[in-house]
């Protein structure tokens, strides 16, 4: 059964839910985005049995009132929140969004701060919390601030880490230093790397073969350690039937144990079931 980790909703009803106005590269997407209602038969089509409904930034910043709604009227969706890591009462809102079936944290700095604040003293609380409320941390940087997720993995050696987007590592360039970066977090085993759609188009417009991709993550990572996501609908140059069809064609090189990046890894990391 196929878990997609990654998926970006914009609700229709721009009343109930205004777009922040955060302004991201391609950014246009959130004009074109399905809702959830328009998304469900997407899903049910490609054969994709549970998502994980992630908080677009560039729409919502830190309102995750959208997100959580879905998580509200049905199951097959799970949300993952944006917050400020910085607020005053961020442990209160956090249990309050784990009250309201949020999974997990997304830490997201982008763009690069001057100053990474991720692993700082400043946002230990948070990650307490979280690992409290059984809550998963998502981190979102750019590849500069990648070699700061190696602090957060020391400093929370408990606590389950999700690179989204591999940190946008250029993987195909193995003596890049951001890829570089990434390749060392092998050593920490609490670390899994999100491979989205951005990662396999990235690869094989490098020159890459598809068939490579999975089973080189999988030697230095381990199978058990990679999840798939489709970024839908940022990512929407191709139908959502299309991406869920290349993310499976990549993992099934994996052979047999193609079934844990397809959905079994993402089931117990966000306790979907």
């Amino acid at each position: 059964m196929i878990v997609d980790t990654h998926i970006h909703l914009i609700s229709s009803n721009r009343e109930e839910f205004p777009l922040s106005g955060f302004s991201h590269p391609g950014y246009e997407w959130v004009e074109t985005a399905p809702d959830v209602e328009q998304f469900l038969p997407m899903m049910e089509e490609a054969g994709v049995s549970k998502g994980i409904l992630v908080q677009p930034h560039g729409a919502y910043g830190t309102d995750n009132r959208y997100i959580c709604s879905v998580a509200d009227s049905q199951n097959s969706l799970a949300p993952v929140a944006i917050m400020d890591p910085f607020h005053p009462n961020r442990i209160e809102k956090l249990s309050d969004l784990a009250r309201k079936g949020v999974v997990g944290i997304r830490l997201f700095s982008i763009p690069t701060p001057e100053k990474s604040w991720i692993a700082s003293t400043d946002v230990g609380p948070l990650w307490d919390a979280a690992r409290e409320l059984r809550m998963v941390i998502g981190v979102c940087v750019l590849p500069d601030e990648i070699h700061e997720i190696k602090r957060c993995a020391n400093a929370y050696p408990d606590h389950t880490i999700v690179v989204d987007h591999c940190g946008f590592a250029p993987i195909h360039q193995h003596d890049d230093p951001a890829t570089e970066a990434l390749w060392d977090l092998r050593k920490s085993p609490n670390i899994i790397l999100k491979v989205t759609t951005l990662v396999i188009d990235t690869w094989i417009s490098a020159g890459r073969k598809l068939q490579d991709l999975f089973p080189t993550l999988a030697e230095g990572f381990g199978v058990s350690r990679l999840v798939w996501g489709s970024d839908f609908a940022q990512t929407y140059n191709r139908p959502y039937q299309q991406l869920v069809a290349l993310g499976v064609d990549a993992m099934n090189f994996l052979g047999a144990e193609a079934s844990g990046p397809l959905g079994v890894n993402a089931r117990t990391i966000w306790g979907l079931d």
